[in-house]
């Protein structure tokens, strides 16, 4: 039979299979992309953490050595201040040798000097010509008479390079003067470039204007200009703030724009002038880049896995329920053609006894007839000739009426199968000969290709007989003439298949779905009644077995019949044929 796509198409399995695999998808990846997520924001918040506990224990290890170095360096001054006279220090070539001393134990000091209150040195050691200077206008010169310790921010001076200097005020008797050293930017320099961690890293001062007092690496020289990102009064509470910013122009060719640098800033306890050091995360957060890269990819496979094995479990699901539903709806068709046939079998039965009883009265009528022209002198009756050719048709016609009556009877009679011994090889090979002559007579040859391993069976010999002769006789209807049939044979489970196939014309697609309909036929009028698969259907049905057919248009057709080891156990007894009829 042709398999049933109405039902098929109703499904929308497209619909069911898309609804299907997003469903699958949402429950497989919702929680996969949630732990991505999660496991992506607490490595990069841990790692944040680590950097900013490193940075603030560099910057607190650093902030105590520059403020030990800066109170070493104004205690030193003041010591040299205070425990030398204005007669030792003045003297040029006592202070040149105290300035060795000086630099013997540490080279911290550019140079120094002994001013008077005129603001001119009264003694100079150091690289610069400064004894002509004068300093009365100098802001370092106004502050230390009112501070008596001034240690200042950098600026240029006469010697037109920034630098910065440490100044005592002492008053030794009636007369006053001013201890002035400027302190080795070199000295700094080195003290802050320890805290260099990467190529990246820097590490610099500035005063709460944002004045570098110290050179930067990546955001300037001395006396330049580095932008705060906080707000003063967060540093002056004291302690360590941690934060972001760009980073430096200087880096841009080499690192992603969108980078960021860490940058910890600590004020100075000695002087009004801010610590800073900077990473830059370019290099920083290489391990956490990588790490998250590691969540990202294994994210990523996890999605690619789930998908695909949610496009291959929904293909396989909506394919299992195509399946099963073609399955389904193969079984609601037989059984709809098992309830179309048993309806008709009881209608069959019933026209054939209606109509039997009007047959066999107008046979006898013939017959009547025919006797009495039989007794007539034909010479004398002007159509004797033709009154006895309507009687012999009238007669021949009932006959056929009758083959039809009978066989519709045999269609919708109820019977048990037989349970005979029986080789389908041989009925089959019976069957292809009672057929043979005619076959023969339109050129049509039988091919046989019987299996030698097809098992006996137990089955009703006549009604498979008729349904092998129905078939083979339909097939050489189709072919025409100049053809050929094959009948084929082989096991198939315990039972047998047999196929017999035609290389006639093949069958329409809208006609294989009415094939097994009763009264259904494609011969001419007067050539068929259509009665012969539809009872074919039946006998096989009640047998056990099934029938199913293939063909395409313009190369032939197939019917393949699969009978079981046995047939069914029978539920009704035979009904008695009506004498009748």
């Amino acid at each position: 039979m042709s398999e049933p796509k109405s039902y098929v198409a109703k499904r929308g399995y497209a619909g069911i299979r898309r609804r299907l695999l997003f469903l699958l998808l949402l429950l497989a990846m919702t929680p996969l992309l949630a732990l991505g997520l999660f496991c992506y924001d607490r490595l990069g918040a841990l790692y944040d953490e680590k950097l900013a506990i490193g940075l603030e224990s560099v910057t607190n290890s650093k902030h105590r050595a520059l403020d030990t170095f800066l109170t070493e360096r104004v205690s030193q001054i003041r010591t040299l201040a205070f425990t030398h006279s204005y007669e030792e220090l003045s003297d040029p070539e006592r202070l040149s040798s105290i300035f060795s001393v000086m630099q013997a134990h540490s080279r911290s000091f550019a140079d120094v000097g002994i001013i008077g209150m005129d603001g001119k040195h009264v003694a100079y050691v150091g690289p610069f010509d400064l004894r002509t200077a004068d300093y009365t206008s100098a802001e370092w010169f106004q502050a230390v008479l009112r501070r008596g310790v001034y240690v200042s921010d950098v600026f240029m001076g006469y010697r037109n390079v920034p630098h910065f200097i440490i100044a005592v005020l002492r008053h030794e008797g009636s007369r006053s003067f001013i201890l002035r050293a400027t302190i080795d930017m070199e000295a700094i320099g080195a003290l802050l470039q320890r805290l260099y961690s990467a190529g990246s890293s820097d590490a610099f001062l500035v005063n709460e204007e944002g004045i570098l007092q110290t050179p930067s690496r990546h955001y300037g020289s001395s006396m330049g200009h580095f932008a705060l990102p906080l707000k003063m009064e967060q540093l002056r509470k004291g302690g360590i703030v941690v934060e972001k910013l760009a980073t430096p122009s200087s880096l841009q060719p080499t690192t992603s724009s969108s980078a960021r640098a860490a940058v910890a800033m600590m004020r100075l306890e000695t002087m009004p002038w801010i610590l800073v050091v900077v990473d830059d995360m370019t290099d920083s957060l290489q391990p956490l880049r990588q790490l998250r890269l590691s969540v990202a990819l294994l994210v990523l496979l996890g999605l690619v896995i789930t998908g695909f094995g949610a496009v291959i479990a929904t293909r396989r699901l909506v394919s299992s329920l195509a399946a099963s539903d073609r399955k389904q709806a193969h079984i609601d068709a037989r059984m709809l053609q098992s309830s179309k046939m048993a309806a008709l079998g009881k209608m069959a039965a019933g026209v054939a006894h209606e109509i039997n009883n009007p047959l066999m009265l107008i046979q006898e009528n013939a017959g009547w007839m025919r006797d009495l022209l039989e007794e007539e002198d034909a010479a004398k009756m002007q159509n004797y000739k033709e009154l006895l050719e309507s009687t012999g048709k009238i007669e021949q016609h009932v006959q056929r009426a009758k083959g039809i009556t009978q066989r519709m009877l045999g269609f919708g009679r109820r019977m048990n199968p037989g349970r005979t011994e029986i080789m389908p090889n041989q009925l089959l090979d019976q069957a292809a000969d009672f057929l043979a002559t005619e076959a023969r007579g339109r050129h049509i040859e039988l091919v046989r290709e019987l299996g030698a391993d097809v098992p006996v069976i137990l089955s009703d010999p006549a009604q498979l007989q008729q349904v092998f002769i129905n078939i083979i006789d339909n097939a050489i209807d189709a072919v025409g003439k100049d053809g050929t049939i094959t009948l084929r044979s082989e096991a198939h489970g315990k039972g047998a298949r047999l196929s017999i196939t035609d290389t006639g014309p093949g069958i329409s697609p809208e006609n294989m779905k009415r094939i097994f309909d009763p009264f259904f036929t494609t011969k001419a009028v007067g050539e068929g009644t259509g009665l012969g698969l539809a009872i074919c259907f039946s006998i096989l049905e009640k047998l056990g077995g099934r029938i199913e057919v293939e063909s395409t248009p313009g190369q032939g057709t197939t019917f393949r019949i699969d009978l079981p080891p046995e047939p069914p156990e029978a539920a009704a007894t035979a009904e008695p044929e009506d004498e009748e009829a």
